[in-house]
């Protein structure tokens, strides 16, 4: 049976370290996003080829989207660890409802799995039926990208004043 205790320093500089790793690793993989789709994007010569791009196009956006929504999770467990709240259930975080024998922490299991984890295993079962009516999602309040740090994107551009 799992303990109620939060994780230790140890625990939490590794997850750091690991949730910075996969955050430089994403960050690499959208920037070798942008060269595919500009590749991409040079003209074709018949309607197959076009076709073929579209589809290859719609996969690498759709790639992109993924790995923007786990940099912002990513974003938000670093900020976590920041402020001391990485490892406690965010449905529990106000009210502890205790669904599970860890309340109000996420077990370190499911932290070794999911290092981003919001919830602990039954809370998260009990969001999936909206059977927790007031809990709200937290968001990051800090930046994907470090300062200096850039990324833009041929589909980001606004190019509407043309």
């Amino acid at each position: 049976m799992a303990k109620r205790v939060a994780i230790t320093k140890r625990d939490r500089d590794k997850m750091k370290k690991q949730l910075l790793d996969r955050r430089a690793e994403l960050l690499a993989d959208l920037d070798g996003n942008e060269s595919d789709i500009d590749t991409l994007q040079e003209p074709k010569a018949d309607d197959l080829d076009r076709a073929v791009e579209a589809g290859a196009m719609e996969l690498l956006v759709a790639l992109g989207d993924t790995e923007r929504r786990e940099l912002e999770e990513i974003t938000l467990a670093l900020e976590k660890i920041d402020l001391g709240e990485y490892g406690r259930c965010e449905a529990c975080r106000d009210e502890p409802l205790n669904l599970c024998p860890t309340c109000p922490f996420i077990p370190r299991p499911r932290l070794d799995a999911l290092p981003t984890a919001r919830l602990c295993v039954a809370c998260q079962e009990a969001e999936e039926q909206n059977k927790i009516p007031n809990y709200t999602r937290l968001r990051p309040r800090k930046t994907i990208f470090q300062e200096g740090e850039e990324f833009s994107h041929p589909l980001m551009e606004n190019n509407d004043n043309d």
